[in-house]
C-alpha cells in the first residue's frame, strides 16, 4: 500500500551484516507465461528491459499507470523510450500502452532512466540510493493483452475492477551486482513473476539484520532518521501484532532511499508489500529532528508497519475501498505510537485528518471516488476519521476498546478470502455503534457523497462521543 507524507525522525545503533548469497531462484517461475521481461544495466545509470510476447496481440497495456504526486502526469514519457521500429508507447484515457499500430507485438525493447520520483497512490517505480544502489519495482513492467489499443481508452483507471485476460509474466534482472528479493541474496541473476507486488534491490548497500528487522538503508541518510527507522521499526512492529494477533510470514525488510537536501521542506512517501517496507524520504528540512518531523516520521513508520496488518492480513479488492486500508492504517499508527512515545502529538495527526478530509470531499463527493478524482490523499483522512467514530462506539461498550480492537474483529472475520469489502466494514461498524441510521449516514457520505460534509462530521461525532467544538468553518478535535 502506497503513502505520501510531508515529514521528519529520529535513531539509534546498528548491526551491519554483508550480503550472504544464495544460488537459488527466488521463486518457480510461472509454466509458461504469456510475457517475458528482462532487466539488464546499460551503463551510464540506464537500463534495458526486454519485453518477449509468447502470444499474439495488437496492444499491450500497463497493468499500472499511475502519474506523478506533485504534477500528475504520466511518468513513464520521462522514464521509457520505446527502441523497437515500429513501436510506440501511447498514453490511452489513463493507462499506458504498447502498440504497433495494430500489428501483433512480439518483442519490445525499451531504453530506461530510472524513475524515482513519487506517484500518486502507486509505488515509486525505481528507489534511487545514494551510493548507486537501485530497488527496481517489478509491478511497473505487468502488462496485459488488448484487442487494440483504442480499447484501453474504455478501461476504468481501477484494472483491479477491469474484465481483463491474465498475462502470466516471469521477469529476470541480470546484474555483476548483488541482488536482493523477498529478504535473500542472488548473484548474476534473479527471476521472479508479476503474481505479487515485490521489488528487487541491485547493489551494495549494507543490509543490517536483527533477529526482528533487516534493513537497506541509503548512507546518505541523515543519521537521525536512520536511528528512528532502527529504533521504531521493531518496537511498532511488536506493538502492532501485541494489538492486531500474529502476522504471516516472515522477518520483514526495509528498504529506506534518501533524495537528497536539495528540494525545500520535507518529503516522505513510501508503501509496504509482502514481508517489505519502502521509504523513499527527502528534503532541506529532513536534515535535522525538529519535533513536528519527528512526530511526523513515526506516524510514516507506523502506517506502513500496520499494512502488514490492513492491508496484507486482509485487503481491499478495488481502488474505492482504499479508505478502509488507507485510514485504517493512519489511526492504527496513531494508536501504536501513543503506546510507545507517549509525548507523541496524536491530537494534532487526528486533527490534521479532519482538515484534510474536509478540503478534499465537496458536496456530492463520495469518498469511494477519491481515487478517481484524484484526491488520494481523501481515503487517508476521511477513512482514518470514520474508524476513530467507529473506535467511540466500541468504546462506549468498553472503555478500553480502539481502533486495534475494531481492525482485529476485520480480520478475523475475513481471514478466509482475505478481502474486506465495504459492505463488510459498514457492517462493523454497525456493530460497534449500535445505529443503524448513523450507519446509513456513513454509508451515503462513502458511496454517494453527503450535500454538507461538514455537518456530516458534526453529527457523526456527536452521535458516537467523539470530543469536538467549531471554530468559524472549522471542526476540532477537543
Amino acid at each position: 500500500m502506497p503513502c505520501f507524507a510531508r515529514a521528519a525522525a529520529a535513531l539509534t545503533a546498528l548491526l551491519v551484516c554483508v550480503f550472504a548469497v544464495s544460488p537459488a531462484e527466488a521463486s518457480a517461475p510461472p509454466p509458461e507465461p504469456s510475457v517475458e521481461v528482462t532487466l539488464r544495466p546499460a551503463g551510464d545509470g540506464e537500463w534495458i528491459a526486454d519485453y518477449r510476447f509468447r502470444r499474439p496481440a495488437p496492444a499491450w497495456v500497463f497493468r499500472r499507470s499511475a502519474t506523478t504526486e506533485e504534477e500528475n502526469l504520466p511518468w513513464r514519457p520521462r522514464s521509457w523510450t520505446v527502441e523497437t521500429r515500429g513501436v510506440r508507447l501511447e498514453r490511452r484515457g489513463a493507462h499506458d500502452v504498447l502498440t504497433a499500430g495494430g500489428r501483433p507485438l512480439t518483442r519490445v525493447r525499451v531504453r530506461i532512466k530510472p524513475f524515482g520520483e513519487p506517484l500518486r497512490a502507486d509505488y515509486v517505480p525505481v528507489l534511487h540510493f545514494t551510493d548507486g544502489g537501485r530497488a527496481h519495482f517489478v509491478g511497473q513492467y505487468a502488462v496485459a493483452p488488448l484487442v487494440s489499443a483504442a480499447q484501453a481508452e474504455t478501461l476504468p483507471s481501477d484494472l483491479n475492477v477491469a474484465a481483463l485476460e491474465d498475462a502470466p509474466g516471469r521477469f529476470t534482472i541480470r546484474s555483476r551486482e548483488p541482488m536482493l528479493l523477498d529478504g535473500r541474496v542472488f548473484q548474476g541473476r534473479v527471476e521472479t513473476d508479476f503474481s505479487r507486488d515485490r521489488y528487487v534491490y541491485v547493489g551494495r548497500t549494507p543490509l543490517t539484520e536483527t533477529e526482528v528487522i533487516a534493513v537497506v538503508a541509503d548512507p546518505g541518510l541523515p543519521p537521525w532518521l536512520r536511528a528512528e527507522i532502527d529504533r521504531l521499526g521493531p518496537l511498532l512492529l511488536a506493538e502492532h501484532a501485541r494489538r492486531l494477533g500474529p502476522r504471516t510470514g516472515g522477518r520483514p525488510t526495509v528498504y529506506a532511499g534518501w533524495g537528497g537536501a536539495e528540494t525545500p521542506g520535507v518529503s516522505f512517501n513510501g508503501g509496504a508489500l509482502s514481508g517489505l517496507i519502502v521509504l523513499n524520504m527527502r528534503g532541506a528540512q529532513a536534515t535535522r529532528p525538529l519535533p513536528a518531523l519527528v512526530d511526523l516520521m513515526r506516524w510514516f513508520v507506523g502506517h506502513e508497519a500496520a499494512h502488514f496488518w490492513a492491508g496484507q492480513e486482509v485487503r481491499t479488492g478495488r481502488a474505492a475501498d482504499a479508505w478502509i486500508t488507507e485510514g485504517g492504517a493512519d489511526l492504527l499508527a496513531v494508536r501504536a505510537i501513543q503506546a510507545i512515545e507517549p509525548a507523541f502529538g496524536a491530537k494534532a495527526r487526528l486533527q490534521a485528518s479532519v482538515d484534510e478530509c474536509l478540503a478534499l470531499t465537496g458536496p456530492g463527493e463520495a469518498l469511494a471516488g477519491a481515487a478517481e478524482r484524484s484526491e488520494h490523499r481523501a481515503s487517508y483522512a476521511c477513512g482514518a476519521l470514520l474508524l476513530l467514530a467507529a473506535e467511540a462506539g466500541l468504546r462506549r461498550g468498553d472503555p478500553s476498546a480502539d481502533a486495534a480492537v475494531f481492525w482485529r474483529g476485520l480480520i478475523e472475520r475475513n481471514r478466509s478470502d482475505g478481502v474486506v469489502e465495504s459492505e463488510e466494514w459498514l457492517a462493523a461498524f454497525a456493530e460497534a455503534t449500535g445505529d443503524p441510521a448513523l450507519t446509513a449516514e456513513v454509508r451515503a457520505f462513502v458511496e454517494n457523497g453527503v450535500d454538507d460534509p461538514r455537518a456530516f462530521l458534526q453529527r457523526l461525532f456527536t452521535a458516537v462521543g467523539v470530543q469536538h467544538r467549531t471554530e468559524g468553518e472549522r471542526i476540532l478535535l477537543g
